[in-house]
Formats: C-alpha cells, structure tokens, sequence
C-alpha cells in the first residue's frame, strides 16, 4: 500500500504539457500495477486522436518520474484505447525517441522545442496565479514587483496557499532555467528579465490569458473524458 502511494506521488509530479495540472487529478491515470521492483501504469486520454506527441510526452514522464523511486528498477507504460497506443507504448517502453517511432510527424526536430513551448505557458499560468493571490492580499505593484524569494518566504510560513503558489512558480522557473537565488527579483518575464512597473499591467494581462486558456483546455478535456469513460 505504501509503494502504491508513492508511485501515486511521482505522478502528482506529471502533467497534461497543455494543461499543466496533474494527470491524475485530471483522472488520466487508469491504474497502477506492482510486481516486485516492476511497475506498471495504465493511463488514457479524453479521446481516441488526442494528439501522439503529447500522449509521448505523458508517457515519457511518467517512465522518468516513477523511475526515481529507489526500489524501482523497471517501469512499464500502458497508454490503453488511443489511435496510436501501440507505438507510443513499444516506443517509450522500449527508450525509443519521438522521431523514431514517428518520422512522419516530425520535423527532426524531436519534442524539446514543443516541451519548452508549453513551460512556457505553465510559467505564465503558474505566475498569473501568485500574482492574482497577492493583489488580492494588497500587496502593491510596486511591492510585488521587488519580491525575491528571500522576502516572500517569511509571508509564506502562516499561509500555506501563498505557499503551494510559491513553490509551483518556483518548480516550473527551476524548468526553464531560470535564476531562483534567493536575492533575485522573482517576477519576470520567461528569460528572466525583471519588470518595471510601466509593463505590469500588460504582462498580468498575458499572463491571465495563458491560465484561462489553459483552464478552458483543461475543463474541456476534463469533459471529454467523462463523457468517453461515463465518469460520474
């Protein structure tokens, strides 16, 4: 039972590339299957031709993420009632790339740049939501603006949803490689480069775009798979 629950845990760690929330919070995960040092993880998507490259990308996390575990020494993918389970599943399950099990949906180019494209929107998403929570809480612009992870951690001791926002904006900041001393100014822009105070108001405004965007994806999604799955 407590295996079961860690490999739960790393795949907390996994999300839908466009949605950026959980797979198993959004109920992708079928089941979970132990023997030994094995394990095995039967996942599905909202539909039959969601798209392979991203149905790759899921499956190549949760091979990575729950082969962290100490005890794990082989994982198995089951990516079950899609168009092209076969070889995304022989693929990932045999360390096979994108490019080679499908040469003829990409541009040699592989997953990386598509990967890298959908951190991005996660870093928006994810910052868009820190910044809504403080101006709720009456911080300044100004005051926001200045914020390193020094000065915001103390705020952060007696509000754990300051926290878990902190802590999701740092996670996916450490992603794309960007600076999280503790002195560095924690808002910016997706290289890294502060803000002023004159471009705040149109970065909040690109940024709460990205989170509804990815909240209607995921509500949609979310729907379709109920209505495949009859899911109450």
């Amino acid at each position: 039972m407590f295996k079961i629950k860690e490999v739960y845990d790393r795949l907390e760690l996994v999300t839908d590339p466009e949605i950026d929330r959980p797979l198993p919070e959004l109920g992708f995960i079928e089941d979970v299957e132990i023997n030994g040092k094995s394990v095995m993880v039967g996942f599905r998507l909202p539909t039959y031709w969601c798209s392979p490259n991203f149905a790759f990308i899921m499956a190549e996390d949760i091979r990575d993420e729950v082969s962290e575990l100490p005890w794990v020494t082989q994982v198995e993918i089951n990516l079950i009632e899609h168009s092209e389970s076969e070889k995304v599943n022989r693929g990932v399950n045999s360390f096979y790339s994108f490019e080679e099990m499908f040469s003829d949906k990409t541009d040699g180019t592989g997953l990386n740049e598509l990967r890298h494209i959908f951190k991005v929107k996660a870093f928006y998403g994810r910052q868009e939501r820190l910044l809504r929570y403080l101006l709720k809480n009456d911080r300044s612009k100004e005051d926001i603006l200045e914020l390193t992870k020094q000065t915001l951690i103390p705020f952060t001791r007696n509000d754990r949803t300051l926290e878990e926002l902190m802590k999701s904006y740092l996670n996916i900041r450490e992603k794309l490689n960007l600076d999280n001393s503790k002195t560095v100014k924690l808002i910016t822009d997706e290289f890294g480069k502060p803000l002023t105070i004159e471009q705040f108001n149109d970065h909040l405004l690109h940024a709460r775009r990205s989170r509804l965007t990815m909240e209607f994806n995921g509500h949609y999604c979310q729907t379709l798979l109920q209505t495949r799955y009859s899911l109450s």
